[in-house]
């Protein structure tokens, strides 16, 4: 099965529509957030309003959850799932990103997401420059990867054993790896978003032992969360990794 079919049939078996972030009735990070939650928390206290995007949107759960934020919410996804007609609320659309750019204007959004989403493209340099296009100077983008150089896979690497980035059943479905492409470390991320253009601000991780992650997220964490603004891209950036 190539990669494309591969994500076609998950949006078929994997579509339950799931909870939203309690972060905006609270304002508060719940015990264990969420890459959802982490996105819904920064822009929360950024007061950011007016047109948000979500690539990779999946289940619009992330666009669900700030609903009470943003004016215009637009989601992108390589395969449709079935609770997008639920919800014409939200803007939707099929996009893959290694084939065409967004179909959005320079400039387009305050807020601009992707979750999840670069270590299954091809070429993450375009993935990050469209996602620099749309967002407005002044909003802000957040980016989740998942982390390989976490101290659980450093570990199990030292075992003689394979670190899994994705999902373990995923190889079952004869997904390697749930198809993820490319593994990035903190530096490494660092790296491609200011040579694109974008500032890092803010980092984070996923899950539980939050006192740890918010020390060093780029050790303890299973995935690296970061908060960036649009800047000017940095030419001939020297390898930092």
């Amino acid at each position: 099965m190539d990669q494309e079919a591969y994500y076609f049939k998950n949006a078929e078996l994997h579509n339950q529509e799931g909870p939203i972030s309690p972060v905006l009735t609270t304002k508060q990070l719940p015990v264990s957030p969420g890459e959802i939650d982490w996105a819904v928390f920064w822009l929360l206290h950024a007061y950011k309003r007016g047109a948000c995007l979500d690539v990779g949107c999946a289940q619009l759960s992330f666009l669900r959850s700030v609903a009470d934020m943003f004016d215009r919410r637009c989601g992108v996804d390589i395969a449709a799932c079935a609770n997008w007609p639920d919800h014409p609320e939200i803007e939707t659309q099929i996009c893959n990103l290694d084939k065409e750019p967004l179909n959005f204007p320079d400039q387009s959004f305050d807020a601009v997401t992707m979750l999840m989403v670069l270590e299954h493209v091809f070429n993450p340099f375009h993935a990050v420059r469209e996602l620099r296009r749309v967002c407005k100077p002044d909003g802000l983008i957040v980016i989740a990867v998942p982390n390989i150089a976490s101290l659980r896979h450093r570990i199990t690497l030292l075992m003689g054993r394979l670190p899994i980035t994705s999902a373990r059943f995923s190889f079952l479905e004869e997904a390697w790896d749930g198809y993820h492409l490319h593994n990035f470390t903190r530096s490494s991320l660092t790296w491609l978003l200011r040579r694109e253009g974008l500032k890092p601000l803010r980092w984070a991780s996923a899950g539980s032992l939050q006192t740890l992650k918010r020390r060093r997220p780029q050790l303890f964490g299973g995935d690296l969360i970061v908060l960036c603004r649009p800047t000017e891209p940095v030419a001939n950036l020297p390898l930092s990794f």
